[in-house]
């Protein structure tokens, strides 16, 4: 049996793992015998294998562990951070009943804006209402109080959306169907949204 060294650091016989100089009991798997790293090519062949067999598993853990740090931090990098989309860049088709409408709804920071337009696809030559209110005014506005819209507007078929945020707050964009419930005209409309940041980059 070889002569354990008592001046550096051994190599526990069972699992493999760094023993101290002078401990008797491996730090790690509370075995005791440990030899000297120079010694390990003169233990029985059955000891020597079952060490290196457990010093090549720990060496994969590690390798394992370092290549998915890297993945994981490489990855990160390459992706960027999160983005998610804002409610208020938005595109989509909307069926509104006469007398009702269909909302867009968003937070939109003070001197940002939102610009898009819209189709009124059926009936042809109608028109629609488009109002924006702040978040008191639509509180009023859905309770059929009267309420002051930040911005109005009534065309026909066809238009542009360009509306500047005064100030920080959530935005309601309304498009009414402004038509008599009985005059049965429903009417279909395309809208597309964007928000778009007012903050130069650069």
């Amino acid at each position: 049996m070889a002569a354990l060294s008592t001046t550096g650091w051994r190599t526990c016989r069972v699992c493999g793992g760094a023993v101290p100089a002078g401990d008797a009991v491996c730090p790690t798997c509370g075995q005791v015998g440990a030899v000297a790293i120079a010694s390990i090519p003169s233990l029985p062949p059955r000891t020597r294998r079952r060490l290196r067999l457990a010093q090549l598993f720990r060496s994969l853990i590690v390798v394992g562990v370092v290549v998915g740090i890297t993945y994981a931090i490489v990855g990160a990098v390459l992706t960027g951070p999160p983005t998610f989309a804002d409610p208020l860049t938005t595109r989509g088709t909307y069926s509104i009943a006469p007398g009702n409408y269909t909302v867009l709804s968003g937070a939109i920071t003070g001197e940002d804006y939102i610009d898009g337009n819209y189709t009124i696809l059926d009936p042809v030559g109608t028109e629609i209402l488009i109002q924006v209110y702040n978040s008191t005014s639509f509180a009023s506005f859905v309770r059929h109080l009267p309420a002051t819209p930040q911005y109005s507007s009534t065309e026909p078929d066809r238009g542009a959306i360009v509306f500047p945020a005064p100030y920080t707050d959530t935005f309601y964009l309304v498009f009414q169907n402004p038509y008599q419930p009985t005059s049965g005209i429903d009417q279909t409309i395309y809208i597309v949204t964007n928000y778009q940041s007012n903050v130069i980059i650069g």
